[in-house]
């Protein structure tokens, strides 16, 4: 039986082979993948691929990553893990091999697990860099928005656990469904309400174990929206500690609000932090960044770490812990 069900949503985009046969390729895992297409019919860029895939189904059409990846859950194997992939990115040969054992261990400790990992980041299909990121990663048993929201990093080594490095149990996905009615931050909010569901345990493998594409042409993650995120978080106003509800309004919501030069927007956000507690100074800073186009963040964070990183210095990794 495959150890691991791969949830992978797509609309088509030619980049699905390429996350496809990243899945198929695994080192020392066998894999069930489902790739779910949210359009009408099959597109030809999955079609092509037919003889890697062991299962597709579609959504009809405009439905959204959650409910792709809900659906796909529904046609994963049941007593095997379960991962996501975004069609836009990969995974290395290694990925499986080195989260597995982790999810194994955790599980064995009386825990439900989820399992993150380091990345390495690409752009506009350039080479990804050598750098992996996050600078940090999740502590053990520090909740997730504390963790990706509290005194954020600037740059690309902030903290993340990406979509398409996470892993879970065949349970643990059936119980705790993505959000269907959210355009945005799907990822985190699983992420938030997952934790709260009794004996889970978020860890990060300490190995970047996927490519990561940074601003995707179409991605939701990209613009300016502040009123959709703004809705997101109302809905942990007084769950999350008041520094970790302001670090995420300075942000994430002020920043796209400045973005957007929409003053109402800016003037709600401050009295959302005035309610809660100041911003820490490193999300004060990404917020006061609203001001500069985020298509130049992007640019110059990545020179940034070409710069810093040694090409003829080879990669170091660490294993799991």
């Amino acid at each position: 039986m495959p150890n691991v069900s791969v949830v992978i949503p797509t609309t088509g985009r030619p980049s699905i082979a390429d996350a496809v046969l990243s899945a198929r390729s695994q080192q020392g895992t066998s894999v069930h993948i489902v790739v779910v297409c949210d359009t009408p019919e099959v597109p030809q860029t999955v079609r092509n691929l037919g003889q890697h895939i062991d299962r597709v189904v579609c959504t009809g059409g405009g439905r959204r990553g959650s409910y792709a990846r809900n659906l796909g859950v529904t046609h994963a194997i049941p007593g095997s893990h379960v991962a996501f992939l975004d069609d836009d990115d990969t995974w290395l040969p290694t990925k499986l091999a080195a989260q597995v054992p982790a999810l194994e261990r955790v599980a064995a400790a009386g825990f439900r697990p989820v399992v993150s990992s380091r990345i390495l980041q690409r752009k506009d299909g350039a080479e990804p860099l050598p750098t992996p990121a996050p600078a940090e990663v999740i502590p053990d048993g520090m909740l997730p928005e504390d963790y990706l929201f509290r005194r954020r990093h600037l740059g690309i080594g902030r903290q993340s656990l990406p979509t398409s490095t996470l892993l879970t149990t065949y349970e643990l996905a059936t119980e705790c469904r993505w959000d269907e009615t959210l355009p945005r931050h799907q990822d985190w909010d699983w992420l938030v309400r997952v934790a709260r569901l009794p004996r889970v345990k978020i860890v990060q493998v300490k190995e970047a174990t996927a490519i990561y594409t940074v601003g995707s042409p179409g991605s939701i993650s990209a613009g300016a929206d502040w009123r959709t995120s703004w809705h997101w978080a109302q809905r942990w106003e007084g769950v999350w500690a008041p520094g970790t509800f302001s670090d995420f309004i300075a942000a994430q919501t002020l920043r796209y609000a400045l973005q957007a030069r929409d003053r109402e927007g800016v003037r709600e956000m401050v009295r959302a932090i005035r309610r809660n507690s100041p911003p820490s100074a490193r999300n004060a800073v990404l917020a006061a960044l609203g001001l500069v186009p985020r298509s130049t963040l992007e640019r110059v964070a990545m020179r940034k770490s070409k710069a810093t990183s040694s090409p003829t210095r080879p990669l170091e990794t660490e294993r799991p812990h």
